[in-house]
């Protein structure tokens, strides 16, 4: 597909016709491959200041690609404001952080993250399940191809390389990894990508759950939500993961394409890997 005709998979007919207020995941009438989701992220830029493009650019990649990696809602990812509804009335009770330099683990052949934490988590669920249903299990960002049996995990390594050129070139050593909130957050993914930030969520959900955990419990424990239920729409059938050629599954040629622009940038030396 070319990078031009990447565009928009929302149905506007209901948010044109006014009987939503906003964009939601169920507007979504198509779900895209990595790549395409990786050339939205890298399409164009948020116009800053020349003296410190290069910076906030990179950063803002790597906001979006920890958005889709760990198929979290923005909130989590950047930090904003927690709500409870008081007489179904949404009241400020607290605030997110987001995530934090601490959070990140940088290895040889992947990003480790721990603690995430999961946003929008009720009261009543913290209170049945207990504390730990507010923090995700740790999980990881392949920065090499193969490092798992299931190969379609290396459709995530060019985006693990976007946050690493952030993490080695300009994010701070400690505390908070982006200096904005949600409501920046959505500023920025709409201008780059013409998306809203819970569709990366919906876009690796169904990645997740098409290729990589398609099992509804598993899933469910992957993006931490109670009820395996809530993701069962997620899972579904690939014809290509029953491909004895794991060289045909997929399109490999963008994976070390993109990977080899990346370490150019962060002016490291080229060499194969994988």
């Amino acid at each position: 597909m070319n990078k031009s005709n990447v565009h928009c998979t929302i149905s506007p007919l209901l948010y044109n016709e006014g009987k939503l207020k906003r964009r939601v995941v169920r507007l979504i009438t198509e779900y895209l491959e990595p790549s395409e989701v990786y050339r939205l992220v890298t399409q164009r830029e948020w116009p800053y200041s020349p003296l410190y493009q290069k910076e906030f650019a990179c950063r803002d990649r790597a906001m979006m690609s920890l958005a889709y990696c760990s198929a979290g809602r923005i909130v989590a990812v950047v930090g904003g404001d927690r709500y409870k509804l008081i007489d179904g009335v949404p009241v400020r009770v607290g605030e997110y952080e987001g995530l934090k330099r601490e959070n990140l683990h940088v290895h040889e052949d992947y990003i480790l993250v721990r603690r995430m934490a999961v946003a929008k988590r009720s009261w009543k669920v913290i209170a049945k399940y207990g504390a730990q249903v507010q923090v995700r299990d740790d999980f990881v960002i392949p920065l090499r191809r193969g490092l798992f049996e299931n190969p379609y995990w290396d459709q995530l390594v060019p985006f693990g390389w976007l946050i690493l050129e952030y993490l080695k070139n300009y994010a701070p050593e400690k505390g908070r990894l982006f200096p904005y909130k949600t409501k920046r957050a959505w500023q920025i993914i709409k201008h780059v990508t013409g998306m809203f930030p819970n569709w990366f969520r919906a876009q690796a959900e169904h990645f997740y759950g098409h290729y990589l955990l398609p099992d509804s419990v598993k899933l469910a424990k992957f993006v931490k939500v109670v009820r395996p239920e809530q993701v069962s729409h997620y899972i579904g059938y690939s014809w290509q993961e029953q491909l004895k050629n794991k060289e045909i599954r997929m399109d490999f040629d963008w994976i070390d394409k993109e990977v080899k622009k990346i370490k150019q940038r962060m002016m490291i030396k080229v060499e194969q890997y994988g």
